[in-house]
């Protein structure tokens, strides 16, 4: 009985101090949850961390491909919606580099990519949630602004 109320304040703690480390970014408090959540179905591991956090994991973890950036320095979108379509698990992130929040959000296989006037390329769909609200599927262009491609990454879970 003990044990078991101490593993639930241990959680509760463990939950609030998780939920402070995504709020004291910019608000999206669900874009990391949602990855975290959908990876798991896959039985794909990812830290309980926010965006940022799970950037810098997927940077150094050895089951996660960096897809290289094109020969101009801009993202690979084209690679990263070719890997997403032959059903591998892509992942865009973002990392501020800050304590601000990024975002993370998994990039789509399954519509064709669109043409993007801020990034000025096409680009993939992904899903994620933007500014904290339900995981939904658009362009990338809506879920990371283009002036957010400098500090961007694309990655391919590599079992």
């Amino acid at each position: 009985m003990i044990r078991t109320a101490a593993a639930g304040i241990s959680f509760i703690i463990l939950c609030a101090a998780f939920l402070a480390s995504c709020a004291a970014g910019n608000g999206s408090l669900r874009c990391n949850l949602y990855v975290i959540d959908e990876m798991n179905k896959k039985e794909i591991w990812l830290p309980r961390k926010d965006a940022n956090e799970i950037d810098s994991y997927m940077k150094k973890s050895s089951k996660w491909k960096l897809i290289p950036r094109t020969a101009n320095g801009r993202l690979d979108h084209a690679k990263a919606y070719e890997y997403a379509k032959a059903g591998k698990t892509v992942i865009a992130s973002y990392n501020t580099g800050t304590s601000a929040n990024g975002h993370v959000a998994i990039v789509n296989g399954k519509k064709p990519m669109a043409w993007s006037k801020g990034y000025k390329a096409y680009v993939p769909y992904a899903t994620g949630s933007v500014r904290g609200r339900d995981p939904e599927t658009t362009t990338l262009a809506y879920q990371f602004s283009a002036d957010k491609e400098p500090r961007m990454s694309y990655f391919v879970y590599d079992r």
